[in-house]
C-alpha cells in the first residue's frame, strides 16, 4: 500500500511512458519541419509575371521559349522564386548596343562577341526578378542569350551572359 501523497508504481510507469510518447512526437515534429525549411526546394516560377513586348525580331512562339530557357538556365537556383520575366525589346536592343560598344572597346564582353560572331538579328536580352530565401547577388539580373543553329537543325536560346542588371 501507498501512503497518501505516494505514487504507485504502476502510475509512475503510465506517466512516464506518456512523457517519452510526447516527447519522441515533439522532436519528429521538429525535425520535419527542420527538414522541410532545410531541404532546398525547386525554382518555383508557379506565380511569375511574364511581360513581352512586340518584337520586330522574335515571333511570340521564339520568346515563349526564351522565357522557359530561362527557367531552365535558373533551375539551379534552390529556395528561390522567378517573380517576373520581362522582355522589352527597345530595352534588349539598348542593352545590346552597350555590349556591342564594350566589346569594341576590348572591354571583353561576352554578348558583344557573340553578336560579332553570330549577328544581332539572334540576340535578346531578358530581365529576370527573384526572390530567394538566402539573399544572392543576382536577385535581380540580365540574361543574354543568341537564338542558334543547333546540330538537328533547329534553333534553340543558348546563354551568352548574365549579372547583375
Amino acid at each position: 500500500m501507498t501512503s497518501h501523497g505516494e505514487e504507485s508504481p504502476k502510475t509512475t510507469r503510465i506517466g512516464k511512458r506518456t512523457i517519452i510518447v510526447v516527447v519522441a512526437i515533439v522532436v519528429t515534429a521538429a525535425l520535419a519541419v527542420g527538414v522541410y525549411w532545410i531541404w532546398p526546394k525547386p525554382l518555383d516560377t508557379s506565380h511569375t509575371r511574364v511581360e513581352i513586348s512586340s518584337s520586330s525580331k522574335f515571333t511570340p512562339e521564339q520568346l515563349h521559349d526564351l522565357v522557359q530557357a530561362s527557367y531552365k538556365e535558373n533551375a539551379g537556383m534552390k529556395n528561390c522564386s522567378v517573380d517576373k520575366v520581362k522582355y522589352d525589346e527597345r530595352e534588349s536592343e539598348q542593352v545590346i548596343d552597350q555590349q556591342i560598344d564594350a566589346d569594341a572597346k576590348g572591354y571583353g564582353s561576352v554578348l558583344g562577341g557573340a553578336v560579332r560572331q553570330y549577328g544581332r538579328d539572334g540576340a535578346a536580352v531578358l530581365f529576370v526578378d527573384m526572390t530567394c530565401r538566402e539573399p544572392v547577388d543576382d536577385e535581380d539580373h540580365v540574361e543574354s542569350y543568341m537564338y542558334l543553329p543547333q546540330p538537328d537543325g533547329t534553333k534553340a536560346w543558348v546563354l551568352q551572359d548574365w549579372g547583375n542588371g
